[in-house]
């Protein structure tokens, strides 16, 4: 499908002559373009617009990074922390794109925070990685343009914070759960983090989320809390998202292109006070090598025994 690729291991240069005939400027950073037109972004994320809305997929699904996590988790270390951020760089300068919505391949949206790649790294590259991850949910939240999330597959830990920070989420029905599991993890939150989930979750949420992970919600549970716009199956995802995203299209063009963002900063100044408040993830009570969590709860009663049983008391 490659016509060419960049400059990583999953990559090599591009042929001004493609830049030229397939988009009107050539990209910063490394990309590549496919023989439709595609950007390519390190094997990770493509990119394409159509109709006014640009299209940004997760797109690995298979093979391993050198420290051991399964590329088709799409989970958040370097390299898609900088594929998806360059993406993201060519749509907001790119006036003919008036929605960004963001989708998948496979059974993962994300699958949070690549506690491999800490595991293998240490120091000073560990505080920078945070603060650049803790960056792009502020700037997905606040993104100049509106966005939706095409989530087809699981869309766990910071994974599902980053699905948080879109303005819609539609959500798959048969693939996939949304679950924060940092307390089984022995993961105290960045403030930041905490401040978006709470400013994206209805309130009756962020007790059995943010603190006790006590289940994986479903699309029927989320849209049955308000958390999502609509859970349709798989193949529907995507479709559904666009179509939503053709409804939106106004608002991201003319006086409302120059607003939304203004508007949205002054809306989530928390999630924004919170990042500059430079207050990081809490790693003491992780073990090392771990980079998943058990069932919520397992072993233990579920959310609606916990009720039951605090009912019971009174």
């Amino acid at each position: 499908k490659l016509e060419g690729r960049s400059c990583t291991p999953f990559s090599r240069p591009i042929s001004p002559a493609m830049a030229v005939t397939t988009w009107p400027f050539t990209p910063r950073g490394c990309a590549s373009y496919a023989s439709d037109g595609e950007l390519n972004f390190e094997d990770e994320v493509t990119l394409r617009v159509s109709d006014g809305v640009a299209i940004v997929t997760f797109i690995a699904t298979s093979g391993e990074f050198p420290w051991g996590t399964k590329r088709e988790e799409h989970r958040w270390n370097p390299v898609l922390l900088r594929a998806f951020g360059r993406a993201l760089d060519i749509v907001e300068e790119r006036s003919e794109v008036e929605v960004l919505v963001v989708a998948n391949e496979g059974r993962f949206w994300s699958n949070g925070m690549d506690l491999k790649f800490m595991d293998a790294h240490q120091g000073p590259t560990l505080k920078d990685h945070g603060a650049k991850v803790n960056a792009l949910l502020a700037r997905v939240c606040c993104f100049p343009l509106p966005t939706v999330a095409a989530l087809g597959g699981h869309w766990c830990a910071l994974g599902g914070m980053m699905g948080l920070a879109f303005d819609y989420r539609i959500m798959a029905s048969d693939r996939g759960f949304f679950f924060v599991p940092g307390v089984d993890l022995g993961l105290v939150y960045a403030l930041v983090q905490v401040e978006l989930m709470k400013a994206k979750l209805p309130a009756d949420m962020h007790r059995e989320v943010i603190l006790f992970n006590s289940r994986r919600w479903s699309g029927a549970d989320m849209l049955q809390r308000g958390a999502v716009e609509t859970a349709v199956a798989a193949p529907e995802v995507l479709p559904r998202a666009l179509a939503l995203a053709a409804v939106l299209r106004p608002k991201g063009r003319g006086p409302a292109r120059l607003a939304l963002g203004g508007i949205k900063r002054v809306m989530y100044r928390q999630v924004l006070d919170a990042l500059d408040s430079w207050v990081d993830m809490g790693y003491g009570g992780r073990t090392r090598g771990v980079d998943r969590a058990p069932p919520p709860l397992e072993g233990a009663a579920s959310e609606g025994e916990l009720r039951a049983g605090a009912r019971s008391k009174l």
